[in-house]
């Protein structure tokens, strides 16, 4: 069911994007950032459990 819902969003989303790309400016730095930092935080945080573990 999220999979369905997720698919349907991002299908409406990169329509609405490709009618409407006038009004859409985005800033590439922030995107990986929004798309890496948590990752990188999670990992750092995994990383130092375990250092201070030893």
């Amino acid at each position: 069911m999220i999979w369905i819902i997720s698919i349907a969003l991002s299908l409406g989303f990169k329509i609405y994007g490709l009618k409407h790309s006038e009004q859409l400016s985005i800033n590439y730095e922030i995107v990986i950032l929004l798309v890496f930092a948590p990752s990188l935080i999670v990992t750092m945080i995994i990383i130092l459990k375990k250092l201070l573990k030893n």
